[in-house]
């Protein structure tokens, strides 16, 4: 056989198992992939954080197997889920550069963004932003704080983890930080105890944020999937079980 034909063949294979991987994978449970959002979502979190749980329930609801959650680094995890490799992402805020790529379910939390600043900051509380400096961790959407971004000629610092902002606006070197209520509160409550050296800012919070189960919209299944897990989670929340969840994942998290 020669070496074109060997080549030939060796791609048809791949292909081949690269389709049976596909149907395995929707018999017998899909894969999807996350990150560590903690208490949304860690993989050091009991069944892997409230979304993990509320994910696999609305999958089950539907009538389909239970999914397999891998946890990746998020860039890692939204570029694979991007090309198809995981059938689904989650939880991730809404923006538009996203919905190029991607379907969104409906939303898997409802929550609110704030404007985290020091005690004892009067500038950064009363909104007197003018050149402040925002922390807002890498691979986080900038939805929320954009047109504060262009108002008030915010400096924005990426670092990696939302620890590392609450600890640069601890040391006096970000003036802001802005983040989903319940993610900011569980992050202080593990960093600084019940004693938190932050307060929310006066203006600019409460701003209301979702976040969703995503699918590439390279997958052909790709609208079934999500009318499939969108009928899972509806039925969650008609039964109650949603509420529940959530309120017991609430009050796991507070006792922390």
């Amino acid at each position: 056989m020669s070496d074109f034909r060997k080549m030939a063949c060796a791609a048809l294979f791949a292909c081949s198992a690269a389709a049976r991987g596909m149907t395995d994978a929707s018999a017998d449970g899909l894969a999807l992939v996350t990150g560590e959002f903690p208490p949304y979502v860690g993989e050091k979190l009991p069944q892997g954080g409230i979304s993990a749980v509320i994910v696999r329930e609305a999958f089950a609801a539907a009538g389909m197997p239970a999914p397999r959650i891998v946890f990746l680094p998020w860039k890692r995890a939204y570029s694979e889920t991007g090309q198809g490799r995981f059938a689904a992402s989650f939880p991730y805020a809404r923006d538009a550069s996203r919905e190029k790529d991607f379907l969104y379910s409906e939303p898997l939390h409802l929550d609110h963004f704030s404007y985290f600043v020091r005690q004892g900051d009067k500038d950064a509380e009363q909104g007197r932003w003018q050149g402040k400096r925002l922390c807002l961790p890498l691979g986080w959407t900038t939805a929320y704080t954009e047109a504060d971004i262009r108002k008030y000629q915010l400096r924005l610092e990426r670092p990696p983890t939302l620890d590392s902002c609450l600890k640069m606006l601890d040391r006096n070197t970000v003036d802001m930080v802005s983040c989903n209520d319940f993610v900011a509160s569980f992050a202080i409550r593990q960093l600084y105890g019940e004693r938190s050296p932050f307060v929310v800012a006066g203006i600019g919070g409460q701003q209301t944020s979702a976040l969703y189960l995503i699918v590439s919209r390279r997958r052909p299944d790709a609208e079934r999937l999500i009318r499939q897990f969108n009928q899972g989670l509806a039925s969650l929340r008609k039964s109650g079980r949603y509420q529940q969840l959530v309120q017991q994942s609430r009050d796991a998290s507070s006792s922390r």
